[in-house]
């Protein structure tokens, strides 16, 4: 060998050493962030596993705080688990213990999950002048059957109040047909307010028929209509009357609202008595559409022990949502929510638990439980990346999968070993 050859052979050395120290440079464990919510838990955790099911990281959680986690190694693929365990009432009026457990596969670095509180209702007072006398009136968001609240009217004013309980803010819509009057009459107060809920009754529009409002199938569904504002939503129509629709709908609406309408439409179905919504329509529209569409997704799941394979036929959805339902017997129960792409469900290894709950584990996805798997893949008329589509789950931003125009479908599977 001629010097030559041997200072080629120690450069290329030295290069290859030096790309083996940048890669490791450049390698950062993942932390995440789970800021918690109000719990009187059993145990609640925040964990990290590999690909194949193994835990990198752990540490508990306690209730109202902001819990971070940091890998101590890299690894490929990252999975991020959170748990809460909870108490529930079964059917029966007994206390029944649940694992609620998420799991975000390949979780990017830096995921922050969120738990933000429920806005606080407010009492608010309407007063709706020019009315004489009163037939119906209805809250939508409350019940399309009766109002419950306390109603006055003052004759000598031609004055109707009662009141709402909405967050300060938050829009709200109710319908009222009064005087005499054939066809009701609606209000829309776009954010609730000391000076949101005057009204008169003669400037009052009319809400009008929308539809017929096309199904996809003949099943049977559930359709609910919002009426959108800067900081909400409020329910305008549901199906009730029957409870359940087939064909076609035609909710009955104002003309039109400035933010426009999230239309929500599911087909109800039930498997091993555990009610699931075969197919979701989700969409924030400017119209009402003439017909809604159903997700086209073809997919089919199989289990062995813990590895599960999910097979995508056609397109290949945005966004797989896996839930593991264990909701019968004495319990402890189960509630595990996976969120995947069709890469990370190809082989999925299920992940550990951490050892205080190995037997919990073990006994909850044994082949002596009745669970049920629904495997829902989920379609965006706008196509998200997935980190947009956690980024969007994990900070509850509650409309963005409807602003993105949502498609789900879902199939139901017993989750037997």
């Amino acid at each position: 060998m001629n010097r030559y050859s041997l200072l080629l052979i120690l450069a290329i050395g030295l290069w290859s050493g030096c790309n083996k120290d940048d890669d490791e440079q450049d390698c950062t464990p993942p932390e995440y962030t789970w800021n918690t919510p109000t719990f009187e838990s059993q145990g609640s955790w925040l964990w990290v596993t590999d690909t194949s099911g193994a835990i990198l990281a752990r540490t508990e959680a306690e209730s109202q705080s902001s819990v971070l986690l940091m890998a101590e190694q890299c690894t490929d693929r990252p999975n991020l688990n959170l748990l809460e365990i909870a108490s529930t009432v079964a059917p029966d009026n007994t206390n029944r213990t649940v694992f609620n457990l998420t799991t975000v596969l390949n979780a990017p670095d830096g995921l922050s999950w969120d738990t933000l509180p429920a806005p606080r209702p407010e009492q608010w007072e309407v007063a709706v002048s020019g009315v004489s006398s009163l037939d119906e009136l209805l809250w939508p968001a409350q019940s399309k059957e009766l109002f419950t609240g306390d109603i006055f009217i003052d004759p000598a004013a031609d004055l109707l109040s009662f009141a709402l309980q909405v967050p300060e803010a938050a829009p709200a819509y109710a319908t009222l047909q009064a005087n005499g009057e054939a066809t009701p009459r609606y209000l829309w107060a776009p954010a609730a307010g000391p000076e949101a809920f005057s009204f008169d009754y003669d400037a009052l529009p009319a809400p009008v028929q929308a539809g017929p409002i096309g199904l996809p199938n003949a099943g049977n569904w559930r359709y609910r209509v919002f009426g959108l504002a800067p900081n909400g939503e409020a329910v305008l129509d549901y199906s009730s009357t029957p409870d359940l629709v087939s064909g076609s709908f035609a909710p009955l609406l104002p003309a039109s609202l400035p933010d426009g309408f999230r239309l929500l439409a599911r087909e109800e179905n039930t498997f091993e008595g555990l009610p699931f919504a075969a197919n979701r329509y989700n969409k924030v529209v400017s119209t009402l559409p003439g017909s809604i569409a159903a997700s086209n997704a073809i997919f089919s799941m199989e289990r062995a022990g813990d590895t599960l394979s999910v097979s995508t036929t056609g397109d290949t959805p945005d966004l797989y949502v896996l839930r593991i339902i264990d909701y019968r017997g004495a319990g402890p129960w189960l509630n595990w929510t996976i969120y995947g792409t069709a890469q990370d469900f190809d082989r999925l290894v299920l992940p550990q638990w951490p050892e205080v709950f190995e037997a919990n584990r073990s006994a909850l996805l044994g082949n002596d439980r009745q669970t049920v798997a629904l495997l829902s893949a989920r379609s965006y008329d706008s196509r998200p990346t997935y980190g947009q589509v956690l980024e969007a789950i994990a900070q509850q931003q509650t409309h963005w999968e409807a602003e993105q125009g949502m498609l789900e479908r879902t199939r139901a599977f017993q989750f037997q070993p």
